[in-house]
């Protein structure tokens, strides 16, 4: 039976109903979904390194996430603050929004709010985090071309539009970045979200994420993709 790894944020998560439910049920494959609410590109991106093992009728789908997401790898022995932050799988995750310093979402009563919003304030920069995320989306292309894995790379919103072509020293990287195998359902850099937007569809009751219809249909739009089919011949 053929294999469909897919991994993202929320918008891929695997503990509900979204596209890679949906588009594994119509090509009669097996899913191993390794999406997870809040998660950034570096936890994408080893997700992706630890779940394959072989390329036997191995297909990928990879939904990037938010550029300024931050995941920490941690363990109780190293990590001061391991039993006080929401740990998931030995992993710490700053999710949400791309945050910035001054972002009111932060709950600095709590200690794991404190802690992201002192490393916003203090440490993060727009042009890093965009840097490491192309090198993970490379790291990922190079992975799966040496071994002959088809996959394809989609994004969850537009991720690109504010940052590309704006930082001399991602000049480089973003010309080594496979653009052909992402797909841009509006032609530019638009993700699920603005495929659902510019299709009029639902959204769940936060009205941030696709409702499950809306995830239905975009399961059925990408696997009419000539690029979605030939993953699974």
């Amino acid at each position: 039976m053929k294999k469909l790894i897919t991994c993202g944020c929320s918008f891929t998560d695997s503990l509900a109903l979204t596209w890679p439910k949906y588009l594994s049920q119509l090509n009669k494959c097996k899913l191993i979904n390794k999406g997870l609410g809040g998660v950034g590109n570096y936890y994408i991106a080893n997700a992706i390194y630890d779940t394959v093992v072989n390329s036997d009728d191995t297909s990928v789908i990879v939904m990037w996430s938010g550029i300024d997401r931050v995941d920490k790898a941690v363990n109780k022995e190293e990590f001061h603050y391991f039993d006080r932050y929401e740990v998931r799988d030995g992993w710490l995750h700053s999710g949400g929004p791309d945050y910035d310093s001054g972002n009111e979402l932060f709950d600095k009563s709590r200690s794991s709010d404190r802690y992201w919003y002192n490393y916003y304030k203090t440490y993060h920069t727009q042009e890093e985090s965009y840097l490491q995320t192309l090198q993970h989306m490379i790291g990922v292309q190079e992975f799966l071309s040496n071994r002959k894995i088809p996959y394809m790379f989609l994004t969850y919103k537009d991720i690109f539009t504010d940052r590309w072509r704006e930082y001399k020293r991602a000049k480089n990287l973003e010309n080594q970045v496979n653009w052909d195998k992402f797909h841009f359902p509006n032609g530019e850099f638009g993700g699920e979200y603005e495929w659902v937007e510019d299709n009029n569809l639902t959204w769940a009751e936060d009205k941030q994420h696709p409702s499950s219809e809306s995830h239905r249909k975009f399961a059925e739009y990408l696997n009419n993709l000539d690029e979605c089919r030939y993953l699974f011949k």
